[in-house]
């Protein structure tokens, strides 16, 4: 019995490194789980005993081949809403859109900036201090009520620009606002020598998945992000 328990643990180490458990569908999953789909993955290791009581959020890296000379045609944004580049002033709006963009969503469970006014204030300043910040990159949506959307950048190794946060309000969101950022990010790189464009997306946000995918993004990898111990606030 011995030999035959260690020769089927062998068997499933094998074939499975994260536990049966990685057949599981599920976005939300337990420290031994994971998806066995051939692309890379990035996540917790079944080793690691300490990680055995920690959950884990499954997230989706994605990328597109980009040309800077290309034509982007970039949506008028409807009436009412207007375009704000980048400059220091606006740092705080970035700021308040990031906060109410993500505090109640399943990325607060994973990123403890969002949870908090002062902490999307700091991410976003860390964001536009780094060397590799994109200020063409960086838009701001504005409206006669204040800002509702945003998006920013930083380049990275290999000519690929990193998307940090695509961020739409929640009042403001189905109006192609999200799809516009993205498009308007897109065209603003004419002077930057990249080739790849990249961002991450949790994988329960279906609506994201499906609008990167139409712009031509690809799943690349597989990342997990530890859950925080904290909740989304109600």
């Amino acid at each position: 019995m011995v030999l035959v328990a260690k020769f089927l643990k062998i068997v499933i180490m094998d074939n499975f490194p994260y536990g049966i458990a990685q057949l599981m569908p599920d976005s939300f999953l337990h420290s031994e789980s994971d998806w066995n789909s051939g692309q890379n993955v990035s996540g917790p290791s079944s080793n690691n005993h300490s990680s055995l009581n920690k959950s884990y959020l499954k997230r989706y890296r994605m990328e597109i081949d980009f040309n800077p000379k290309d034509k982007v045609f970039v949506p008028q944004l409807p009436e009412n809403y207007a375009w704000q580049e980048w400059t220091w002033k606006v740092q705080e709006l970035h700021a308040q859109v990031i906060f109410g963009s993500f505090h109640k969503e399943l990325d607060c469970k994973i990123f403890s900036s969002f949870h908090t006014p002062g902490g999307c204030s700091m991410l976003m300043r860390e964001i536009c201090l780094r060397a590799e910040f994109v200020p063409e990159a960086t838009w701001l949506i504005q409206t006669p009520y204040g800002p509702c959307g945003s998006i920013q950048a930083i380049m990275q190794k290999g000519k690929t620009l990193a998307i940090q946060n695509v961020g739409v309000t929640p009042e403001h969101r189905k109006k192609g606002l999200g799809k516009a950022l993205l498009l308007k990010l897109m065209s603003s790189l004419e002077s930057y020598n990249l080739n790849k464009i990249t961002l991450e997306v949790s994988a329960q946000n279906l609506a994201a998945i499906q609008l990167y995918r139409n712009l031509g993004f690809r799943k690349t990898k597989l990342i997990y992000k530890e859950v925080l111990s904290f909740s989304i606030p109600s």
